[in-house]
This record gives C-alpha cells, sequence and structure tokens, in this order.
C-alpha cells in the first residue's frame, strides 16, 4: 500500500521511474510522464534504487539508504514493531527463533539447528556473532579455559580463523562445538558418524571406541524391547 505526502513535486530525473526521495529511506518520488508523485513503501520495507530509473520497496538489509536514515513512523503491533520485517523473539537465550512480520501479523521462524538469527543481516549466522544472542544460554555449553602454558594463560588469537578448540557433545557422539575465541559453534557429524576426540574429525563409529561401545549397548536394549536377537555393528 502507498501513501501520497504533502510534500514539493520534486524534479523528475527522467519522464517515467522511481527515485529515491530526500533523507527518507522509505520514501520515493514516482514520475508518470514527467509527473511526480511522492509515494511512500509499507511500513518495515525501504526503497532500493535498483538501477538510475527503477527502484522498489525491500527489506533493510537489501536497501541501499547510506546518508538516508529517516523513516516514517512506526505503524506496529502487539507482535511487530513494524507491518514488515524481521525480528529477533526478544530471548538472548532463545536466538534460533526469529519473527516473520507481513502486515502486521507475525509467524515465528527457526534457524537451522545450531544457528541464531541475526537482525542486522536477515541471515541465520554463529551465535557468538549476533550481538543479540548469548552464545553460551542458547547453545547450553561453556568453553572450558584454555590450559595454561607454564603457570601462563595462553593469548587469544585474533586472526580470522581465531582460536579453535574442539569437544564432544556431552549429550550424543555425534555432535561437537568448536570453541572460536572461548565461544561455542555447534557441528553435526550427521548420520552413522562419530566425532573423534583424537583426531578432531567425523569418523565411523568403530574408529571411536567410547562412542562405539555406547552404540552397541544402545542396540542391545533397543534389540531387547523388542525380542529381537542382538547383531552387533561390524568392526
Amino acid at each position: 500500500m502507498y501513501f501520497l505526502l504533502p510534500l514539493g513535486s520534486p524534479e523528475c530525473p527522467v519522464p517515467n521511474g522511481r527515485f529515491a526521495s530526500g533523507d527518507q529511506c522509505d520514501a520515493y518520488t514516482e514520475c508518470q510522464d514527467d509527473v511526480p508523485v511522492q509515494k511512500l513503501c509499507p511500513d518495515g520495507l525501504l526503497f532500493h534504487q535498483r538501477t538510475k530509473a527503477q527502484g522498489e520497496c525491500t527489506y533493510a538489509p537489501y536497501s541501499t539508504c547510506k546518508e538516508r536514515a529517516r523513516l516514517q513512523p512506526a505503524n506496529g503491533t502487539d507482535e511487530c514493531p513494524r507491518q514488515f520485517g524481521f525480528y529477533p523473539n526478544g530471548d538472548a537465550a532463545k536466538c534460533g527463533v526469529y519473527r516473520n512480520c507481513a502486515h502486521g501479523v507475525a509467524s515465528q521462524t527457526k534457524c537451522p539447528e545450531g544457528l541464531a538469527f541475526n537482525e542486522e543481516t536477515y541471515q541465520c549466522d554463529w551465535p557468538d556473532l549476533v550481538a543479540s544472542c548469548n552464545a553460551e544460554a542458547f547453545l547450553g555449553f561453556d568453553c572450558p579455559a584454555a590450559d595454561p602454558i607454564d603457570a601462563t594463560a595462553p593469548e587469544v588469537d585474533v586472526s580470522p580463523e581465531g582460536e579453535l578448540r574442539y569437544y564432544r557433545h556431552p549429550q550424543t557422539c555425534k555432535k561437537y562445538f568448536v570453541c572460536v575465541n572461548g565461544h561455542p559453534r555447534l557441528y553435526n557429524c550427521g548420520k552413522y558418524l562419530a566425532f573423534n576426540s583424537q583426531t578432531k574429525l567425523c569418523d565411523f563409529y568403530n574408529k571411536v571406541p567410547e562412542c562405539y561401545a555406547l552404540l552397541k549397548e544402545k542396540q542391545r536394549l533397543k534389540a531387547e524391547k523388542l525380542g529381537q536377537p542382538v547383531v552387533q555393528p561390524e568392526q
């Protein structure tokens, strides 16, 4: 939906097209046969100048506002700060869930396991890279302190790769945590594989003795429950 603004008519660069308007990021000028009309994007969307004469209303991360920071007053609802947009749920320990707002109505969406919603990019990201997320509370894991070297705490690697340390998930062999500069990130080995603490890689179960023993016990209990003969995994 568009709204006419009581502003003076700007000059049209070309007879027909849509153009960014003034210092307001969600406003634009639509010119038809050299006649300009001021319009507003729907609340929560911003105007993106795609070409010299063509533009469209889109979500914030995909717009090019630069210094055009002013916006129309918010017309939010109980569920949504504005009519359109993607918003975190407000809980730093549950940052993998976010709200998708359309016409003031929110639907709940989940990021893939272990990832958090980044409001700056509208993408699911590592939780330690999301300002509003508590990575430790969200993943339920605190990275152990690195072992000191000669009674001196090791320096943190601030390179792009960061200081990396690997830990098996305390509840399953299929998952593991990579601690990046002291903050956890969750990884999944997938079906039929277990995390090998020695190699720091996903490996076959029979290459990880402690996980292989757990797998055999799990299969034994399942077979007993079903009244079936126990079939041991291949070595």
